[in-house]
């Protein structure tokens, strides 16, 4: 299957990676022996005010590409100094090595932040509140099998500054930007989901719908469409989290 890859590969190299970048490593917690990382790298440039930013991949494990591009980004050491980061690059590794959405238990991990019953998102959850107290930015890279081009969701009820133009513009020198005037239910306009309100998910809340509750900012979720090849989705989600930041 082409969007399967090696994920006892990914976990040797993304910790390198970020270290040769300036992260610290640690291990939040472990799946079936697996690590789950969270890499923090703060700014090195204090004569600005740092912007605080988070970024997660691979919570599905059918979405391989947010992994791929966090791995990317880290070997160019392309995320610019003068922010304090977050990264957690490969949050469920067993639904990765199988290919499936959910994790070896069957959850699908980004509807477990109500009830924390997964190993991986209650860890994670300990895990970003010990180091997180506010963000300006969170991104969280993500793929959809039923989409024909790229799009984003944006929670952002405040009307802060965005730079949504910039982030499709990139995007779009690589997919497609998605035309449905209505995704997952959403009404959308330009690959644009931007709800007014935080909405109800009753099966159980999502990642940004939980990063947005507990540490504000503007938190945007990246899709790109898995039936396209994974080299155009890599550039696109590498070029759209580029453009996200200033």
């Amino acid at each position: 299957m082409p969007n399967r890859v090696n994920v006892d590969q990914l976990l040797i190299d993304l910790p390198q990676a970020a270290r040769r970048a300036g992260f610290k490593v640690a291990t939040y917690g472990m799946i079936t022996g697996l690590p789950l990382y969270g890499f923090i790298r703060r700014s090195t440039k204090r004569a600005s005010t740092p912007l605080r930013i988070y970024i997660s991949a691979g919570i599905h494990g059918d979405e391989p590409a947010g992994t791929l591009v966090l791995l990317e980004l880290l070997c160019s050491d392309a995320l610019p100094h003068q922010h304090d980061y977050f990264l957690c690059p490969l949050m469920n590794p067993t639904g990765l090595a199988a290919g499936t959405r959910e994790n070896i238990a069957g959850i699908d991990l980004n509807r477990d932040y109500t009830d924390f019953r997964s190993t991986e998102i209650a860890a994670h959850r300990d895990w970003i509140h010990a180091h997180i107290h506010r963000l300006d930015l969170a991104l969280h890279l993500h793929e959809d099998w039923e989409a024909t081009g790229f799009y984003l969701y944006e929670l952002n009820f405040d009307d802060r500054p965005h730079r949504v133009p910039e982030i499709l513009h990139a995007a779009n020198a690589h997919l497609p930007i998605e035309a449905a005037r209505r995704i997952d239910g959403h009404p959308a306009r330009g690959g644009v989901i931007r709800p007014k309100r935080l909405p109800e998910i009753p099966e159980g809340l999502p990642e940004a719908i939980y990063f947005k509750q507990h540490f504000g900012g503007i938190n945007h979720t990246f899709e790109t469409p898995s039936a396209i090849e994974l080299k155009r989705r890599i550039a696109a989600q590498k070029d759209a989290v580029r453009a996200a930041i200033p």
